[in-house]
Protein backbone atom coordinates (compact mmCIF):
# COMPACT_ATOMS: atom_id res chain seq x y z
CA UNK A 1 0.00 0.00 0.00
CA UNK A 2 1.80 3.45 -1.06
CA UNK A 3 1.86 6.75 1.23
CA UNK A 4 0.61 9.86 -0.38
CA UNK A 5 1.10 12.95 2.39
CA UNK A 6 -0.68 16.04 1.04
CA UNK A 7 1.00 18.99 3.21
CA UNK A 8 -0.83 22.77 3.13
CA UNK A 9 1.53 25.80 3.19
CA UNK A 10 0.59 28.58 4.20
CA UNK A 11 3.11 31.14 2.42
CA UNK A 12 3.38 34.71 1.71
CA UNK A 13 1.89 35.65 -1.87
CA UNK A 14 5.28 37.64 -2.37
CA UNK A 15 7.04 34.57 -1.31
CA UNK A 16 5.37 31.65 -3.82
CA UNK A 17 7.74 31.78 -6.35
CA UNK A 18 10.58 31.66 -4.28
CA UNK A 19 8.93 28.50 -2.78
CA UNK A 20 7.86 27.00 -5.82
CA UNK A 21 11.99 27.37 -7.31
CA UNK A 22 13.64 26.26 -4.46
CA UNK A 23 10.92 23.25 -3.86
CA UNK A 24 11.42 22.31 -7.95
CA UNK A 25 14.81 22.73 -8.14
CA UNK A 26 15.85 21.27 -4.62
CA UNK A 27 13.38 19.88 -2.17
CA UNK A 28 11.32 17.83 -5.02
CA UNK A 29 14.97 16.48 -7.25
CA UNK A 30 16.41 15.36 -3.10
CA UNK A 31 13.25 13.00 -3.21
CA UNK A 32 13.83 11.47 -6.07
CA UNK A 33 17.20 10.49 -4.80
CA UNK A 34 15.14 9.56 -1.74
CA UNK A 35 12.73 7.59 -4.42
CA UNK A 36 9.64 9.71 -3.48
CA UNK A 37 8.06 11.39 -6.12
CA UNK A 38 5.83 14.57 -5.22
CA UNK A 39 3.02 14.36 -7.99
CA UNK A 40 0.88 17.55 -7.96
CA UNK A 41 1.65 21.14 -6.46
CA UNK A 42 -1.00 24.38 -6.56
CA UNK A 43 -3.67 26.02 -4.77
CA UNK A 44 -7.27 25.32 -4.45
CA UNK A 45 -8.97 26.80 -6.92
CA UNK A 46 -12.51 25.28 -5.59
CA UNK A 47 -13.75 23.75 -2.68
CA UNK A 48 -11.44 24.34 -0.09
CA UNK A 49 -9.10 27.38 0.77
CA UNK A 50 -7.15 29.21 -1.55
CA UNK A 51 -4.57 30.58 1.01
CA UNK A 52 -2.39 27.52 0.73
CA UNK A 53 0.27 25.94 -1.21
CA UNK A 54 -0.40 22.48 -1.83
CA UNK A 55 2.32 19.46 -2.39
CA UNK A 56 1.65 15.66 -2.71
CA UNK A 57 4.06 13.63 -1.90
CA UNK A 58 4.22 9.78 -2.16
CA UNK A 59 6.05 6.84 -0.75
CA UNK A 60 6.75 2.94 -1.06
CA UNK A 61 5.12 2.49 2.45
CA UNK A 62 5.66 4.01 5.97
CA UNK A 63 9.22 2.35 6.16
CA UNK A 64 10.01 4.87 3.19
CA UNK A 65 8.63 7.75 4.57
CA UNK A 66 10.26 6.96 7.35
CA UNK A 67 13.59 6.92 6.44
CA UNK A 68 13.10 10.42 4.73
CA UNK A 69 12.26 11.95 7.70
CA UNK A 70 15.46 14.42 9.09
CA UNK A 71 15.54 12.02 11.33
CA UNK A 72 15.27 8.69 9.31
CA UNK A 73 18.00 6.38 7.98
CA UNK A 74 18.73 8.59 4.74
CA UNK A 75 19.73 11.40 7.10
CA UNK A 76 22.30 9.97 8.43
CA UNK A 77 23.59 7.29 5.25
CA UNK A 78 26.92 9.12 3.89
CA UNK A 79 27.06 8.78 0.69
CA UNK A 80 23.29 9.67 0.39
CA UNK A 81 24.15 12.89 1.83
CA UNK A 82 27.29 13.44 -0.10
CA UNK A 83 25.39 12.60 -3.36
CA UNK A 84 22.31 15.11 -2.33
CA UNK A 85 24.99 17.81 -0.35
CA UNK A 86 24.76 20.32 -4.35
CA UNK A 87 20.61 20.25 -3.49
CA UNK A 88 19.89 20.65 -0.31
CA UNK A 89 21.92 23.61 -0.15
CA UNK A 90 19.46 25.39 -2.84
CA UNK A 91 16.49 24.77 -0.54
CA UNK A 92 18.55 25.72 2.64
CA UNK A 93 16.12 28.84 3.37
CA UNK A 94 12.71 27.52 2.20
CA UNK A 95 11.21 26.67 5.83
CA UNK A 96 11.60 30.36 6.44
CA UNK A 97 9.38 31.49 3.92
CA UNK A 98 6.83 28.66 6.00
CA UNK A 99 4.42 30.41 8.31
CA UNK A 100 3.36 26.72 9.35
CA UNK A 101 1.63 23.85 7.56
CA UNK A 102 -0.52 20.93 8.35
CA UNK A 103 -0.44 17.62 6.68
CA UNK A 104 -3.34 14.91 5.64
CA UNK A 105 -2.48 11.14 4.89
CA UNK A 106 -3.99 8.77 1.91
CA UNK A 107 -3.46 5.48 1.96
CA UNK A 108 -3.52 4.07 -1.74
CA UNK A 109 -4.03 1.03 -4.07
CA UNK A 110 -0.74 1.20 -6.15
CA UNK A 111 -2.18 -1.61 -8.91
CA UNK A 112 -5.07 1.29 -8.89
CA UNK A 113 -2.60 4.23 -8.96
CA UNK A 114 -0.37 6.14 -10.99
CA UNK A 115 2.85 6.92 -8.67
CA UNK A 116 6.24 4.52 -8.83
CA UNK A 117 7.65 5.52 -5.19
CA UNK A 118 10.06 2.65 -4.34
CA UNK A 119 13.03 2.56 -1.52
CA UNK A 120 16.24 3.54 -3.60
CA UNK A 121 19.54 2.69 -2.80
CA UNK A 122 22.69 5.39 -3.50
CA UNK A 123 23.78 4.60 -7.12
CA UNK A 124 20.67 3.16 -8.37
CA UNK A 125 18.28 5.33 -10.85
CA UNK A 126 16.70 8.11 -9.46
CA UNK A 127 12.80 7.87 -8.84
CA UNK A 128 10.93 8.53 -12.29
CA UNK A 129 9.83 12.07 -12.70
CA UNK A 130 6.10 12.30 -12.23
CA UNK A 131 3.45 12.55 -15.33
CA UNK A 132 2.30 16.36 -15.35
CA UNK A 133 -0.54 18.17 -17.41
CA UNK A 134 1.40 21.15 -16.50
CA UNK A 135 0.99 24.71 -15.42
CA UNK A 136 -2.88 25.32 -14.91
CA UNK A 137 -4.26 21.87 -15.67
CA UNK A 138 -6.15 20.26 -12.44
CA UNK A 139 -6.40 17.35 -10.54
CA UNK A 140 -10.09 16.96 -8.75
CA UNK A 141 -9.98 15.03 -4.97
CA UNK A 142 -13.17 13.41 -4.49
CA UNK A 143 -14.17 11.79 -0.87
CA UNK A 144 -17.13 9.67 -1.57
CA UNK A 145 -18.77 8.32 1.94
CA UNK A 146 -20.20 4.57 0.40
CA UNK A 147 -23.07 2.80 2.19
CA UNK A 148 -22.04 -0.46 4.02
CA UNK A 149 -19.84 -2.59 1.54
CA UNK A 150 -20.28 -0.57 -1.35
CA UNK A 151 -16.35 -0.60 -1.91
CA UNK A 152 -16.38 -3.37 -4.21
CA UNK A 153 -19.08 -2.65 -6.50
CA UNK A 154 -17.68 1.11 -6.81
CA UNK A 155 -14.09 -0.06 -7.56
CA UNK A 156 -15.63 -2.91 -9.94
CA UNK A 157 -18.02 -0.27 -11.59
CA UNK A 158 -14.81 2.67 -11.44
CA UNK A 159 -12.35 0.46 -13.00
CA UNK A 160 -14.34 -1.41 -15.78
CA UNK A 161 -16.00 1.30 -17.00
CA UNK A 162 -15.49 4.72 -16.19
CA UNK A 163 -12.11 5.32 -15.40
CA UNK A 164 -11.58 3.68 -18.61
CA UNK A 165 -13.72 6.34 -20.32
CA UNK A 166 -12.14 9.27 -17.99
CA UNK A 167 -8.72 7.85 -19.46
CA UNK A 168 -10.25 7.74 -23.29
CA UNK A 169 -11.47 11.70 -22.60
CA UNK A 170 -7.88 12.74 -21.94
CA UNK A 171 -8.12 12.59 -18.09
CA UNK A 172 -5.40 10.31 -15.92
CA UNK A 173 -6.47 8.53 -12.05
CA UNK A 174 -3.35 9.49 -10.13
CA UNK A 175 -4.50 7.98 -6.81
CA UNK A 176 -7.13 5.51 -5.99
CA UNK A 177 -7.34 4.72 -2.00
CA UNK A 178 -8.32 5.88 2.00
CA UNK A 179 -7.86 8.39 4.63
CA UNK A 180 -6.90 5.72 7.19
CA UNK A 181 -7.64 8.96 9.89
CA UNK A 182 -11.25 8.86 8.36
CA UNK A 183 -14.26 6.42 8.20
CA UNK A 184 -13.51 3.34 6.74
CA UNK A 185 -16.59 3.52 4.28
CA UNK A 186 -14.78 6.12 2.49
CA UNK A 187 -12.90 5.96 -0.54
CA UNK A 188 -10.91 8.96 -2.29
CA UNK A 189 -9.50 9.49 -5.83
CA UNK A 190 -7.59 12.24 -7.87
CA UNK A 191 -8.42 12.73 -11.61
CA UNK A 192 -6.06 15.12 -13.50
CA UNK A 193 -7.68 16.82 -16.03
CA UNK A 194 -5.37 19.49 -18.87
CA UNK A 195 -7.77 22.22 -17.55
CA UNK A 196 -10.50 23.54 -15.64
CA UNK A 197 -12.72 23.22 -19.15
CA UNK A 198 -12.14 19.72 -19.57
CA UNK A 199 -13.25 18.75 -16.22
CA UNK A 200 -16.40 20.82 -16.44
CA UNK A 201 -17.23 18.95 -19.43
CA UNK A 202 -16.32 15.27 -17.90
CA UNK A 203 -18.07 16.30 -14.03
CA UNK A 204 -21.02 14.39 -15.73
CA UNK A 205 -21.68 11.67 -18.21
CA UNK A 206 -24.94 13.01 -19.47
CA UNK A 207 -24.64 13.71 -23.45
CA UNK A 208 -20.85 12.91 -23.36
CA UNK A 209 -20.42 9.42 -22.43
CA UNK A 210 -21.60 5.80 -24.16
CA UNK A 211 -24.87 4.48 -22.67
CA UNK A 212 -22.47 1.67 -21.13
CA UNK A 213 -20.53 4.39 -19.02
CA UNK A 214 -23.91 6.31 -18.17
CA UNK A 215 -25.57 3.39 -16.57
CA UNK A 216 -22.49 1.85 -14.67
CA UNK A 217 -21.87 6.10 -13.85
CA UNK A 218 -25.28 5.53 -12.25
CA UNK A 219 -25.15 2.35 -11.11
CA UNK A 220 -22.33 3.33 -9.16
CA UNK A 221 -24.09 6.37 -7.32
CA UNK A 222 -26.27 3.63 -5.95
CA UNK A 223 -23.57 2.79 -3.35
CA UNK A 224 -22.77 6.13 -2.96
CA UNK A 225 -24.37 8.57 0.35
CA UNK A 226 -22.30 11.77 0.03
CA UNK A 227 -19.20 13.30 -2.02
CA UNK A 228 -17.21 16.28 -1.59
CA UNK A 229 -14.55 17.40 -4.33
CA UNK A 230 -11.58 20.07 -4.50
CA UNK A 231 -9.83 21.49 -7.30
CA UNK A 232 -6.22 21.69 -7.37
CA UNK A 233 -4.72 24.31 -10.01
CA UNK A 234 -1.20 22.81 -10.74
CA UNK A 235 1.13 25.92 -10.41
CA UNK A 236 4.45 24.31 -11.69
CA UNK A 237 5.91 22.61 -14.59
CA UNK A 238 7.74 20.13 -12.49
CA UNK A 239 7.47 16.61 -13.72
CA UNK A 240 7.81 15.04 -17.43
CA UNK A 241 4.76 16.19 -19.39
CA UNK A 242 2.26 13.70 -21.24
Amino acid sequence: MGILVQREFVVAVDDRNEFERQSREGVWVNMRHNGAQMIAYGTWAFGAPGNVVVTHSVYQDFDHWTATRPWGAFATETARVEETSPIRAIYAGRLRLVQHSRASLITYDPDLSEPTPRYREVGEPLAALPPTFGLQSIVAQTTYQLKPNGEAQFQALSTEAIWPWYTSEGARLMIFGHDPLASSNEVITLLAFRNISDWHRLVRPQGVASEQVTVAWYDREQVIMRQKTKLLMVGTRFGRPV
